[in-house]
């Protein structure tokens, strides 16, 4: 019953993060793979980057949401990482109950994580990769309950791989699961308890399996080197995408990820329930990389809860005896019923699409047949490859090649007003496809040589005018 009442609130922030910017290009991703039965590994997509290579280290993720917008629509994304969503924070509600927190205390630690993970509540193939870290953890704790079980982990990480980069937290966890049984001793309220041969031999096995499942994937060795490629050569990815940013502590997640601190520091200090060596390493792993990065305020919300729900004492313990069984049954019935009735209809959706795409100014540059080089906004160029394939737009949400070859500083630094004169020309751009509310669009209103053709309350489309149209102007 707990349970059911989180998914009506992992259910209202799937709905809020429905028009993600990326979906539109794995759309197109899946379709190649599974129309044209190849692998894409070079740019087709972009006239910035065309024909140069790249790696889909996402390629597995996309096939669920191109199945179910195939046959439902935009319903159909919706429903599949809503789904995803309750699969993981259903894992973390069990690891909670059975790490022997109340069941409401536990509901309560989940809640903190699904407020954590509103950072990736979207159709987003990262998704995947979280849904395999809850597995693993399950499998973890399995195996130190009934010494078994591990056998499972080789073949989730082979899984993993083709589904998402983040499986390199897998072997963090890994990691610090052998490291914290090598030694045995108390430290406060810190304690290790030393693996038997048995359960280490298991381990190291286990593990170096996995790291031999990575490579069982369709575009080898490349795949699993892609990780350390985005730490070390796709630095301007994290300097300018915010969701790589460090945690702002005056954002809503910025103040939840603080609330998170004092938590884990009361449990530390007022709680004294012990903590294993590997609960402790984690904790502090999971809140050195959420702050470091908001996309990992998700990762600490699944590594954290289970670990501080049983130190949570806000209700009382639960009493089997004097529970009501037909009443959770209603609530549970109540909580179905009423999310059937209020599913969003296709319309509602388009809506939501709408209003974050440019929708019409794209039909309007399809009607009239435009041809040329588009300078388009960032978040726009997967939607434009989805819905507009003919048109090459100049950037898209694979930031990567991009980041190879400059086109991505160039045009963010564009769009802040540096060089953006200058990098149209330098990129030979016809048309510039922005938001209306955009500096950019302010300066190219007022520079001659561009004249706005279609514009309203979203985006703006602006035309190179032919040389003799601005040397009137200017003059």
């Amino acid at each position: 019953m707990c349970m059911s009442l989180l998914v009506v609130v992992i259910y209202n922030y799937s709905l809020e993060g429905f028009a993600e910017s990326d979906i539109w290009w794995h759309l197109r991703d899946a379709r190649a793979l599974l129309v044209n039965h190849i692998f894409l590994r070079s740019d087709t997509y972009s006239f910035t980057a065309a024909g140069s290579r790249w790696i889909n280290f996402e390629w597995l993720s996309e096939i669920p949401y191109y199945l179910a917008f195939r046959s439902f629509g935009l319903q159909g994304i919706l429903l599949v990482y809503f789904a995803v969503l309750i699969v993981i924070f259903a894992g973390v509600y069990y690891r909670a109950c059975c790490a022997g927190a109340d069941c409401k205390d536990a509901a309560i630690a989940t809640l903190g994580a699904i407020g954590l993970g509103t950072v990736s509540m979207g159709p987003r193939m990262l998704l995947f990769g979280w849904l395999c870290l809850v597995g693993l953890l399950l499998v973890v704790d399995h195996f130190r309950q009934t010494g078994r079980g591990l056998w499972l982990v080789p073949p989730l990480f082979a899984l993993w791989i083709n589904l998402h980069a983040s499986w390199l937290f897998g072997f963090v966890i890994l990691g610090a699961t052998i490291a914290s049984g090598l030694i045995e001793g108390e430290w406060g309220l810190v304690v290790a308890e030393r693996w038997s041969p048995s359960q280490l031999k298991k381990l190291l096995l286990a593990s170096a399996a996995s790291g031999a499942a990575l490579f069982l994937n369709p575009l080898g060795y490349k795949l699993v080197f892609y990780p350390f490629d985005m730490l070390f050569r796709q630095q301007s990815v994290m300097q300018y995408l915010d969701e790589w940013q460090p945690v702002d502590f005056s954002s809503p997640n910025g103040r939840l990820a603080l609330a998170t601190i004092f938590a884990v520091l009361a449990a530390a200090l007022f709680s004294r329930r012990r903590w294993r060596l590997d609960e402790a390493l984690l904790t502090g792993f999971a809140l050195w990389a959420a702050l470091s990065h908001q996309r990992f305020l998700f990762f600490a919300g699944l590594i954290i809860a289970p670990i501080l729900a049983p130190r949570l004492t806000l209700f009382t313990e639960y009493e089997r005896e004097i529970d009501k069984p037909w009443l959770n049954a209603i609530i549970i019935a109540g909580v179905i019923a009423g999310l059937v009735f209020v599913f969003p209809s296709p319309a509602r959706l388009r809506e939501k699409v709408d209003a974050k795409f440019p929708t019409t100014a794209l039909a309007f540059i399809e009607a009239h047949q435009l041809k040329g080089r588009l300078f388009n906004q960032y978040g726009w160029g997967g939607y434009i490859e989805w819905n507009a394939p003919e048109i090459k737009p100049g950037i898209d949400g694979r930031a990567d090649i991009f980041v190879y070859n400059g086109v991505f500083t160039d045009f963010l630094q564009a769009m802040a007003l540096r060089d953006s004169l200058a990098t149209l020309d330098k990129y030979r751009i016809d048309y510039v496809l922005i938001g209306a509310k955009e500096p950019m669009a302010y300066l190219l209103a007022r520079t001659p040589g561009w004249q706005p053709i279609y514009s309203d309350k979203m985006a703006v489309l602006f035309e190179r005018a032919a040389p003799e149209a601005s040397r009137t102007q200017s003059n």
